[in-house]
């Protein structure tokens, strides 16, 4: 520098190489999510079984049923139309209820 000090670094110029042995051994094993194959016949099935009655039929007990994610149902199944104005309304009167 200028004013004769020198700026020492304490930061390695090159990173160490690690290798599996030096590494912590894995928490769980990695195993890919074994799913059945949804064929449009159980696709079928899932919304029919929503639509004739979402409030036995929730995501997550067809979710459970079919051996698939809750999004899943969600994007393939979602609530019918009639069913949403029911909660709708619900919420609307428990609303004014509470004043």
């Amino acid at each position: 520098m200028e004013d004769g000090s020198v700026f020492v670094s304490r930061v390695p110029k090159t990173m160490p190489e690690i290798s599996e042995a030096d590494l912590p051994p894995l928490v769980r094993e990695d195993k890919p999510a074994q799913r059945k194959e949804l064929t449009n016949e159980l696709i079928q099935s899932l919304i029919a079984l929503r639509n004739e009655d979402p409030a036995q039929w929730t995501v997550s007990k067809l979710a459970k049923k079919f051996d698939i994610p809750k999004q899943l149902v969600l994007a393939l199944a979602p609530c019918p139309q009639w069913r949403r104005d029911d909660i709708q309304k619900a919420k609307d009167s428990e609303w004014e209820n509470l004043g």
